[in-house]
């Protein structure tokens, strides 16, 4: 029951994070007090938390449903007073100029980025997963569209699901991205990456598709960018920012298993033609290798 507790704790302090950077000032001082001791957080009521952080309980009503939640009551269910996953996860970010040997940076990157999609899986729902699968299997067409960092995620997710026979399109060239999205319609479905969810020429990318009617399936570090926002399904990629390295980088990784978790269950509930399309893809490919 204890590892048990340890995922919810943690879940909710992922989430808080992720939506930090666009939250208000009024709402950081909710955030703040509940970063900083989770496990008194954990046993206040709504108006003890509201009478901590200086703000009405209307405020922090307001305040766990902007990070996801229906109620206070499923936010305080889910904030228990489990300590050690969330010390784990702090120390696994630990920045690289604190290592003195080549090992030690690896296994820092390592344990940043196994903390990374640790989290990443925990604010995944089924719910989410559900219909984002609904859509990839109806749809007609799937776009991925990915720019800087983010265009090896929507290379990946192409790679990936053109094996299931599904029409897919990609392409690196922002200007081709945008005569893509203007030609897609309902029937279609968007894949659009970007660690930020900020970036204008996304941004632009997601106006394309909506104005079209483009259901849309986002993947972004931060639940409520942009991005997110004007999304028909968000999933968060997980990352922190550390010295020296990207924080895109940990983003990445964990974008592309969130792909990879998308292809596997369109691929395990796919019809028949998806199957036989899969085989032939699988056999193709044999074709290439040389055997020893």
């Amino acid at each position: 029951m204890q590892g048990h507790e340890n995922r919810h704790r943690n879940r909710v302090l992922t989430l808080i994070r992720s939506y930090y950077p666009n939250l208000s000032a009024t709402d950081r001082k909710v955030a703040d007090h509940i970063i900083a001791d989770p496990v008194k957080t954990a046993a206040q009521s709504i108006s003890d938390l509201a009478a901590a952080v200086g703000v009405s309980t209307a405020t922090v009503s307001r305040f766990v449903k902007r990070i996801s939640f229906q109620s206070f009551r499923e936010f305080s269910r889910e904030l228990t007073a489990a300590e050690p996953l969330e010390q784990a996860n702090a120390a696994a970010f630990q920045d690289v100029e604190q290592q003195t040997t080549f090992k030690g940076i690896a296994d820092s990157t390592f344990n940043s980025i196994r903390s990374s999609l640790d989290q990443t899986s925990q604010v995944m729902t089924e719910d989410d997963l559900q219909r984002a699968v609904h859509l990839l299997l109806n749809a007609r067409t799937i776009g991925f569209y990915g720019l800087g960092g983010s265009a090896v995620a929507a290379l990946d997710g192409y790679h990936k699901f053109v094996r299931t026979g599904i029409t897919c399109v990609h392409n690196s060239d922002y200007d081709m991205q945008l005569m893509q999205a203007a030609q897609m319609t309902p029937k279609d479905v968007a894949v659009v990456i970007s660690h930020t969810g900020r970036n204008q020429q996304t941004l632009k990318l997601l106006d394309t598709l909506l104005a079209q009617g483009v259901p849309v399936i986002t993947l972004t570090s931060f639940g409520n960018s942009p991005l997110a926002k004007g999304s028909t399904v968000a999933f968060i990629s997980v990352a922190e920012e550390v010295n020296y390295r990207s924080e895109g980088l940990t983003s990445l990784i964990a974008q592309m298993s969130i792909i990879d978790s998308l292809f596997l269950m369109t691929a395990v509930h796919g019809n028949i033609e998806m199957a036989a399309s899969l085989e032939r893809v699988r056999d193709a490919i044999s074709t290439t290798r040389t055997d020893i």
